[in-house]
């Protein structure tokens, strides 16, 4: 289909992380919210937004996309911002914030690809 570049700068939320080239296996789904049912390591749903530069740092349109991935054929990859994205637990009231105890910020996320995740606008 086509290839994705991730080029993450240094930032608060996730650091820099260095040039990354994936090819696409569907087009991609965007969205203002991503509602992700399980992130490996926990057993509760978390919801991500993509993080940009924009006045310090803020909530961006988040996208999600099918990718071939080396160690296992596909993988589902959700991507944001140029700052990456951002998750907190779904459960949670918090204001989107670099200051959020509940929050972390990742460059991006590869996940199984038979993980249905969940996209509100």
């Amino acid at each position: 289909m086509g290839q994705i570049m991730l080029d993450i700068e240094d930032n608060e939320n996730s650091g820099y992380f260095p040039v990354q080239v994936y090819e696409t296996q569907s087009e991609p789904t965007s969205a203002k919210m991503i509602t992700v049912p399980d992130i490996p390591g926990s057993n509760r749903p978390f919801e991500v937004v993509g993080w940009c530069s924009d006045n310090g740092g803020e909530p961006c349109e988040v996208t999600a996309v099918l990718v071939g991935d080396s160690g296992s054929g596909q993988a589902l990859m959700i991507y944001g911002g140029d700052y990456g994205i951002r998750l907190r637990p779904a459960s949670s009231n918090t204001p989107w914030s670099l200051s959020s105890p509940d929050q972390q910020g990742e460059p991006f996320m590869l996940l199984n690809a038979a993980v249905k995740v969940e996209f509100s606008d």
